[in-house]
């Protein structure tokens, strides 16, 4: 079992800003999908000169299985990178002023992130959340917290260490 710092489990963000992140991620990642299509589509018709009506005919056809599951990774991998280049905050969590951190305080790695983003994969992750904490969250090691709080409680507790120690001027 991996160590979990007091000051990250008393300052974790609750369901409701949590929720709120999912689906302001969701629908994120749900534009730049729908972006990601169009550019494909607008560039099969420039480079190629295939009908734009073909191309979202066949885009439509698409296998439900595979569209679902292409849709899971997708949002995952976009999910991954605003987390990756933002140090753990989408833009739910920008929003909600929260943000991911390790349960041991830690700095997050490319592997955790991987971890808890590819997570959201698994089936019914999101009903996970109706016990104490997620999935993604458990099987990563990261949690999410609020970045006010959580900021103001690691700089008490670094003062209260640094108490003591002689300082070389």
């Amino acid at each position: 079992m991996a160590r979990v710092l007091q000051v990250v489990e008393r300052h974790k963000a609750d369901k409701g800003y949590r929720f709120l992140n999912y689906i302001i991620d969701l629908a994120f990642a749900m534009v730049i999908i729908w972006a990601l299509i169009l550019a494909f589509v607008l560039a099969k018709y420039f480079i190629m000169g295939a009908d734009i009506e073909q191309s979202i005919d066949q885009i439509s056809d698409m296998n439900p299985l595979i569209d679902r599951i292409g849709t899971v990774l997708m949002c995952s991998f976009i999910l991954f990178l605003v987390e990756k280049f933002s140090n753990g905050r989408s833009l739910g969590k920008l929003i909600t002023g929260t943000k991911v951190v390790k349960a041991d305080g830690s700095e997050l790695t490319t592997d955790d992130l991987l971890k808890r983003n590819f997570t959201r994969a698994v089936p019914f992750d999101q009903l996970s959340f109706l016990g104490n904490s997620g999935w993604h969250d458990n099987w990563s090691n990261t949690r999410v917290v609020r970045v006010k709080d959580y900021e103001l409680a690691r700089n008490m507790q670094n003062d209260i260490e640094s108490l003591g120690i002689k300082e070389n001027i």
